[in-house]
């Protein structure tokens, strides 16, 4: 195998772990864009965190919680995006092969949203409740009995270790898969597809117990006294909607602006797309309404209390809005066939998701700083600008490599590919 492919510089390791196979790639594959493809959303994202670091200097509690929320918004994309091809691996789905390079170079993101991650880290304090050194003191009036029983469990160094530990696990699935694929590209060697299908099976049940980990240390914990069994599966039913909605705007943006892989990616590949769309549509909304109804049930107070949150004082219209605008207006556009075979639709519905999974986060995470409900300046910079950087360093990886797997043995059946 082409070892010579390996990357040498730690930089470039974090962006690209391989060397660029872009003259190895068949002319129909070929990136044929110029660098203002990944540098103008790469020098817009940075411009709009350097504002939104100035903005911090104002009011760090905004910039934090605004900063987690766009990163949690890139990091559980990522977390879906890996599952998606995991899925696709194991079942050895011949249909999807065409679209893999694009999820690949989604999933190799890991290394790099825990640099980007490392300013969390100076605002643990302001994030975390259970930060707090007096909560945990008996002679304090802070003392907090309930924390003190979760101490052994939030506590800054096991925290950390664990969040190091989460992405040691998700970086060496990822680079397994995509570092693979690549190399298959210069060298077909038929033993791969079954090295993709093994590091899939371990890898499966390795994120999924460590995605679930992660939402409550990420997310759950910024409200440490509220609980949720279900709300690992909330985080990945989210994070692989918009993986999806990413897949496809990127494959549009291809396509549509730099006239690449037409007759590629075909109106069956969409129509597949739009399916797992709805599909996941459909289930995230299964899981929030879980998650609500047993609240709702049971009554108990130190449960419900996290929902009655966000059912008043001005947060009532974000719940309203996510149950309308993530639920219902994407199941009715979506549940017909001729929008997920009509481009412009499934382009402004994969916008769309996209900006509701970001607004389901926000929902999620802003009602423990904020009493009332509506939006902070920060909340969009941070946002937009871990994006445009997120964004421009995915179309950075797109240029250097072929951008379908193109010695995958099942890529001709992937191109003939027809829904029935």
């Amino acid at each position: 195998m082409a070892d010579s492919l390996d990357s040498n510089v730690s930089f470039d390791w974090l962006v690209d772990p391989l060397q660029s196979t872009r003259d190895a790639a068949e002319r129909a594959y070929r990136f044929t864009g110029d660098r203002r493809a990944w540098l103008v959303p790469l020098l817009v994202g940075i411009a709009l965190l350097i504002v939104s670091a100035l903005g911090g200097w104002q009011s760090p509690d905004d910039f934090f919680f605004a900063y987690l929320t766009g990163w949690s918004f890139l990091l559980t994309t990522a977390l879906g995006g890996l599952l998606f091809l995991i899925f696709h691996h194991l079942t050895r789905a011949s249909w999807s092969v065409t679209i893999n390079r694009i999820n690949e170079s989604l999933i190799w993101a890991f290394p790099l949203l825990f640099v980007l991650g490392l300013p969390l880290l100076f605002g643990t304090h302001d994030l975390y409740h259970w930060t707090h050194a007096e909560l945990y003191d008996p002679s304090s009036p802070q003392y907090d009995e309930i924390l003190a029983g979760k101490r052994a469990y939030l506590n800054m160094p096991f925290w950390s270790l664990r969040m190091v530990l989460y992405f040691v696990c998700w970086t060496v699935v990822s680079y397994r898969l995509y570092t693979l694929s690549v190399r298959q590209d210069v060298d077909p060697d038929p033993s791969i597809p079954a090295k993709l299908r093994s590091t899939s099976a371990w890898g499966l049940p390795l994120t999924a117990v460590t995605l679930a980990f992660a939402s409550y240390d990420i997310l759950m914990s910024l409200d440490p006294h509220w609980f949720s069994t279900i709300f690992g599966v909330y985080f990945f039913s989210g994070g692989i909607l918009s993986a999806v909605a990413t897949i496809i705007l990127v494959a549009l943006l291809l396509q549509r602006t730099g006239g690449l892989l037409k007759g590629v990616i075909t109106r069956e590949h969409y129509q597949d797309l739009g399916k797992y769309l709805f599909g996941f549509v459909v289930f995230w909304a299964y899981i929030a309404f879980s998650q609500y109804m047993l609240y709702w049930y049971g009554g108990i107070p130190e449960e419900t209390v996290w929902f009655q949150h966000r059912l008043q004082n001005g947060w009532q219209w974000h719940s309203a809005a996510l149950v309308i605008a993530h639920f219902v207006v994407p199941f009715l556009v979506l549940l017909p066939r001729i929008t997920k075979r009509t481009y412009s639709i499934l382009g402004v519905m994969a916008v769309w998701l996209i900006g509701m999974h970001w607004f389901d986060l926000h929902w999620v995470a802003l009602p423990v700083l904020r009493e009332s409900g509506g939006f902070h300046w920060l909340d969009f910079t941070c946002w937009l600008g871990l994006t445009g950087i997120f964004g421009g360093i995915l179309m950075y990886r797109l240029s250097r490599h072929p951008l379908v797997p193109q010695n995958h043995p099942y890529l001709g059946e992937s191109l003939r590919f027809e829904n029935t």
